[in-house]
This record gives C-alpha cells, sequence and structure tokens, in this order.
C-alpha cells in the first residue's frame, strides 16, 4: 500500500508541477506554434481563451486523470504466479502517463506537437493491447512481442504525422482488433483472470465514447461550463484503463 501511495503522491506532484509551469507562460506563447487541425472547426466544445496560455482549463486539468491512473501502474510488483511482468506494467503505465501528459499539453496550447504527443500515448496504449493479446495467443517471446510493438508504434507516429486526420479512426481500429483479439485469447485457453475488470473497462469506455460524440457533435455543449463532456471523457477513460491494468494483473499462470 506504502508503494502505491508514493507512486500516487508523485503522480500528483508531477501534475500539480505541469499546471503550475503552463500557468507561467504568456498567452502568447503558442503564437509561434503550428496549430492543432482541430482549430479549424472548434476543438472539442470547450471555448478557447486565447488571454491565457492554458487555452481550455477543464480539458487540460481532466487530462492529468491518466497520469495518476498510469503512475498507479508503474507502482506494479509483480507476485508470484501473476502472469503480468514488471516491464509491461510500466509499457502500460506509461502509455497512460503519456496520454494525461500529452492530452495536457494538447488541449493548453492547441498546437499540433501537443495533438502529436496526446495520440502518441493513445497509439501507445491500444498497440501495447494488441501485441499482448498476440504474445499469449501465439506464445511469443518477449523479444518478439517488444519488436513488434516497436515496429506497429513506428508505422502509427509516421501515420499521424501523414495523414493526421485518420488518428481517430486508426486508434479505433487498433483498439477494437486488440480486443477482438483479446477476447480470442480467452475463448481459446480459457486463462485464470478475473474478467469483470475488462467488462467494466469497456463499460466505461463505451460510455466515455459516448460523451465524446455528444461533445465533439456539440449536441451536448456549453462553452463556458467548467462541467465539459470531453472532461468527462478523460476522466472516465483514465478510470477504464486502471480496470485495463486491473484485469491484465488478475492473471495467473
Amino acid at each position: 500500500m506504502l508503494r502505491y501511495t508514493l507512486f500516487l503522491l508523485a503522480g500528483v506532484v508531477t501534475s500539480a508541477l505541469m499546471v503550475v509551469w503552463l500557468m507561467s507562460l504568456s498567452a502568447n506563447t503558442w503564437k509561434g506554434w503550428q496549430p492543432a487541425t482541430c482549430l479549424a472547426r472548434g476543438c472539442f466544445c470547450e471555448a478557447t481563451n486565447s488571454n491565457n496560455a492554458i487555452r481550455q482549463i477543464s480539458n487540460t486539468i481532466s487530462s492529468l486523470g491518466f497520469v495518476l491512473s498510469g503512475v498507479l501502474m508503474l507502482a506494479y510488483k509483480q507476485r508470484d504466479g501473476q502472469r503480468l511482468t514488471v516491464l509491461y506494467s510500466i509499457l502500460l503505465g506509461m502509455s497512460v502517463v503519456i496520454i494525461g501528459l500529452g492530452s495536457g499539453f494538447y488541449h493548453a496550447s492547441l498546437t499540433f506537437i501537443g495533438q502529436f504527443t496526446d495520440v502518441l500515448g493513445m497509439f501507445l496504449l491500444a498497440a501495447f493491447m494488441l501485441v499482448y493479446a498476440w504474445e499469449r495467443i501465439y506464445n511469443l517471446q518477449p523479444r518478439q512481442t517488444l519488436f513488434i510493438y516497436l515496429v506497429i508504434n513506428l508505422g502509427l507516429t509516421w501515420l499521424q504525422i501523414a495523414v493526421p486526420e485518420t488518428r481517430r479512426y486508426v486508434f479505433a481500429l487498433v483498439l477494437i482488433v486488440a480486443l477482438i483479439f483479446e477476447a480470442s485469447y480467452r475463448r481459446q485457453t480459457q486463462p485464470r483472470m478475473v474478467t469483470k475488470h475488462i467488462h467494466l473497462g469497456v463499460g466505461l469506455l463505451t460510455l466515455a465514447y459516448i460523451i465524446w460524440i455528444l461533445d465533439h457533435t456539440r449536441l451536448v455543449c456549453f462553452e463556458d461550463s467548467l462541467l465539459q463532456g470531453h472532461a468527462l471523457w478523460h476522466l472516465l477513460g483514465a478510470v477504464s484503463v486502471w480496470f485495463l491494468h486491473r484485469y491484465y494483473e488478475s492473471e495467473t499462470t
């Protein structure tokens, strides 16, 4: 418990330092940066505050929920009989931390580099889910898994630079394929693991995605409110990936 408390405290300090750093910047900081592709039609529902270095305060702060979720994964310590290794927990945790920091920077700056780091973490997460399922289905060696993971992410990185408008669709595709392979693994081998965690995670992610759609399409939109649909997407997503980790760590050999 102490280990998790210390890591969580580190996540809180990291998040606070990021907010303090952003607040210390001039409102003109991002003017020379390449803008995010969403600016042409509006970056989600929350109004853009051009008089502050944090352009979207609610969406920025809520992003840091992923940091807290990710550092809890970094605190994982493998016990006898658990299949999930510390290395894989670190890969998963770091991808979630990158999502949080990248998304926070993205919504604060509304720049292309912010958009890139936000999606980078999402790709790292989805790719991990995919290759970890493959390793368990096809009995891959860890070095093979890591090589495939690297190749997939290099391809996804190139794609979001070359064709950035496809990023959300590609992420959704990789995520869905990963979940299909994960379900296939469970059907084929019937591993000893707590499946309620993955059900809770997918359920929360589905709810979060519905809220994301309502916010993105502005069907439910209150631009100047601190209560933002996209912020709820962040918070529900952070809890969802924590349940994903709980699911992985529940598997025993």
